[in-house]
């Protein structure tokens, strides 16, 4: 033991971050100065600290000893030869509730960019590795793909799994022992994931519900219960979820393209049958227009121009309408999206003008080429930055943006309103045939969209807190 743990490693910091995070065991690192560089996660979890409460904080916070880490690591070697290779060198330490104990350590220096200290607490994890049912959280956290919370009697989350910050979309280090407050700063009570009412005992049961952290959402089946201790207590709360977004998008799916193809399929039979007889009405309409003008008949005159405005309105309709069946005479080519959007900027920025809506476009120069049909996704953006504009009212900001998917095949373009949100028990329905909750809407806008999208192997999501709407319209590039 002695010969391993004074011995001084040679390496980059980086590396030996990376590889104290790899541990099983508590570790931490430590610069000259004295100063926490870098905690692990086991560390946090059997000391009961935050990253944040440790991480450039002093080291006597941890380890109550006067003196420089020089100083400390000095002891350290000259208590260890005093004990052999058979002993132990014991350290006291202090946990988050300022309760002191002694425990094993092992320190060790490495020579980097600057000399730290590696100080490594084996024992520790020993002490809380007994028990079948820590081998069982420990499953549970890292190895499958259910979501845990558990909360202590404070809303401070002790335990969260891989999956679960992947739904926070945020890293474990940054979760563990952090009030729900600090996890979910700046999110209103009624929209978090994590509600502080679950340690009054709210219990949920295979319920469904939705979440959106800034770059996806989820559909999830939540169950959620109190813990109890032996006196009947409530010490702590857990939740656990199973993330069905891809079975509930496929079924989704299912559904929406059955529901699309029976309505193009009355939309190819029907449209021409609707048109012939439009364009006659129009024509008549036109003349009467010109007849009614040339003899100064005004009410008629205007009574006349009102069924025109109806008669292009139906005409709009049924072109909306045709587009929902297979588009025809559509030719793919590489389209620049950069180009799309300097064309279209100023129709959305007139548009927010008459709103006083201040529009941001940060993607300039920096999209990719994807293939589709020009005008067609002109209409997608156009229709989309309208409907974010007329749901902010008089004042706002339309922000549109972009990033690149995970796997690197597709581009998402974010479009953004600082409006009031979709409430929830809409959300679902927006994309469907003739919903819409504008009195004057068709209903077909994003309906519309949506097959544009999809007939060029792209999608469309849509994300709503409650405090604006962010659509992402992903397409392969």
């Amino acid at each position: 033991m002695s010969a391993l743990s004074s011995l001084h490693l040679v390496g980059s910091s980086g590396r030996l971050q990376r590889f104290m995070h790899q541990l099983p065991t508590a570790v931490l690192l430590v610069n000259q100065a004295g100063s926490i560089v870098e905690v692990n996660e086991q560390l946090l979890r059997v000391t009961g600290y935050s990253r944040d409460q440790l991480v450039n904080q002093p080291i006597s916070s941890l380890l109550p000893h006067r003196g420089s880490i020089e100083h400390l690591y000095e002891e350290y070697l000259r208590r260890e030869e005093e004990v052999g290779t058979k002993g132990e060198v014991e350290l006291e330490w202090r946990d988050k509730q300022g309760k002191c104990r002694n425990t094993s350590v092992m320190i060790m220096a490495q020579q980097a960019e600057e000399l730290l200290y590696m100080i490594h607490f084996p024992q520790l994890l020993k002490e809380s590795d007994q028990l079948l049912s820590q081998r069982l959280l420990t499953k549970l956290t890292y190895d499958t793909s259910m979501g845990l919370f558990i909360l202590d009697e404070k809303s401070i989350i002790i335990e969260a799994s891989q999956t679960a910050c992947k739904l926070l979309g945020m890293e474990r280090l940054d979760v563990i022992n952090k009030h729900v407050d600090q996890v979910f700063s700046g999110i209103p009570e009624p929209h978090r994931f994590i509600k502080k009412e679950l340690l009054e005992g709210v219990k949920l049961q295979n319920v469904a519900t939705s979440w959106t952290n800034d770059n996806q959402r989820y559909e999830l089946i939540v169950d959620a219960n109190t813990l109890q201790d032996e006196s009947g207590k409530i010490v702590g709360a857990f939740i656990l979820f199973k993330d069905i977004t891809n079975l509930r998008s496929f079924a989704q799916k299912l559904e929406r393209n059955e529901r699309l193809a029976m309505i193009g399929q009355i939309a190819a039979g029907t449209a021409h049958e609707i048109r012939n007889p439009l364009t006659s009405i129009k024509g008549f309409l036109q003349m009467f227009l010109k007849l009614f003008g040339d003899s100064g008949m005004e009410r008629e005159k205007t009574y006349t121009e009102i069924m025109l405005t109806e008669i292009n309105r139906i005409n709009s309709l049924v072109s909306e309408f045709l587009l929902l069946s297979k588009p025809r005479n559509i030719q793919y080519s590489m389209v620049d999206l950069n180009t799309v959007f300097e064309e279209i900027l100023p129709i959305v920025e007139s548009q927010a003008n008459l709103y006083g809506i201040d529009v941001q476009f940060a993607s300039c120069g920096k999209l990719p080429m994807v293939v589709g049909d020009n005008e067609l996704l002109k209409q997608v953006f156009i229709n989309i930055c309208k409907n974010g504009i007329e749901a902010m009212g008089e004042q706002g900001s339309l922000q549109i943006s972009h990033h690149f998917d995970q796997d690197g095949d597709k581009v998402s373009i974010d479009i953004h309103d600082s409006g009031p949100g979709i409430p929830l028990y809409i959300i679902d329905k927006i994309f469907d045939p003739f919903f819409t909750t504008k009195e004057e809407g068709t209903g077909l806008g994003l309906s519309v969209c949506q097959k544009i999208i999809h007939d060029i192997g792209g999608q469309i999501r849509v994300s709503s807190k409650g405090f604006g709407t962010t659509f992402h319209i992903m397409l392969p590039y």
